[in-house]
């Protein structure tokens, strides 16, 4: 997969200038930003990393997840997104424009993943719920399957709900903490928990809205993978406050089952870490000059070493696209129960 196929060079340019104008807009809103522990573990002592867009990120010395700090409250990140420019241009523009191209690529492969993903760890195939559902193309490709009773596609943002509305969806225009939801199989969310005030009370409202036994599937940047590793600030996936959580996958495991909720599966399928950081080698902005094996494999042997370096970090739960299965355990309180 080539990131060009889903999006343009162009498309991604637009889209971070519409980035840096929601950040110009919530940083006008700073004395409203609070100082917050670490998000997987709720540790104190951290480390400052470095500071990009205004943004102060930290390293937690317990658990080494990355995290912005201090962040705008859950209110004030709730207004940053329904007036979100970005949200709206991926909407209007970059989710059509691209649709069949990720449909391919990745939402087809990504649905009949998490059909594989449930009957192989023995989910009852009733209902699918998918939180924060975005365009809905994943829950289209999960009804063309029909392995499921039941999808329905969760998503708080208007505009969103709207497109999945009109695509024939069941759509359920709330969070899954006010949802009121029986008989979940499965509880999926895609590149989600990043965007959290508190992903412990998403994670805990899901495991409480599940049947014992029932699965929670998501995905979510891997700080440990290998272009987040590599490129760091550099990273165009480094983006407060988009993302003001970066787990790995011993301390987003440490969370889940703080909340209630057993692991089962880890994986770290991704395609594009190589590419992204030849990407910005290609145009000046890591010198790896003194890093003579990376620019062997990324720049003088691309066509034959690259896609083989790409498949060995996917195999080695070193990229950073990180995949994670957890099973409701008994232990967690059921939802609704004081």
């Amino acid at each position: 997969m080539k990131e060009a196929s889903i999006r343009t060079d162009q498309m991604v340019e637009q889209s971070l200038r519409m980035h840096d104008e929601d950040v110009a807009w919530i940083r006008g809103h700073a004395r409203g930003f609070v100082e917050v522990a670490c998000p997987a573990c709720e540790s104190s002592p951290r480390r400052f990393e470095f500071e990009r867009d205004g943004f102060q990120f930290q390293r937690c010395l317990a658990c080494e997840t990355l995290y912005i700090s201090p962040r705008p409250t859950a209110e004030l990140l709730g207004e940053f997104y329904r007036r979100s420019k970005v949200i709206n241009y991926f909407n209007d523009v970059i989710f059509p424009s691209s649709e069949e191209a990720r449909r391919k690529q990745i939402f087809a492969p990504r649905a009949e993943r998490v059909v594989e993903l449930c009957r192989r760890h023995g989910a009852s195939m009733e209902l699918l719920v998918d939180v924060g559902a975005g365009f809905g193309t994943f829950c289209e490709e999960v009804v063309r399957i029909g392995a499921f009773g039941r999808v329905v596609a969760v998503e708080p943002s208007p505009t969103l709900a709207a497109t999945c509305r009109s695509k024939g969806l069941t759509v359920i225009e709330q969070t899954i903490e006010d949802a009121r939801l029986e008989g979940m199989s499965a509880i999926t969310n895609f590149e989600l928990v990043e965007h959290l005030f508190s992903p412990r009370d998403f994670l805990e409202g899901c495991a409480q809205a599940l049947p014992v036994g029932g699965l929670l599937i998501l995905t979510t940047p891997n700080i440990r993978g290998f272009d987040l590793a590599v490129l760091g600030k550099l990273s165009d996936n480094v983006l407060g406050p988009n993302h003001i959580n970066y787990f790995h996958p011993r301390s987003l495991s440490l969370l889940l089952q703080r909340s209630g909720l057993e692991v089962v599966e880890v994986a770290t399928p991704g395609k594009l870490d190589a590419e992204l950081v030849r990407k910005k080698i290609l145009a000046g902005k890591l010198d790896v000059s003194s890093q003579p094996f990376l620019r062997q494999v990324l720049v003088d042997e691309w066509e034959t070493a690259g896609p083989a370096f790409q498949s060995f970090l996917s195999e080695n739960k070193l990229s950073s696209h990180l995949w994670v299965v957890a099973r409701r355990v008994a232990g967690a309180p059921a939802k609704g129960a004081t």
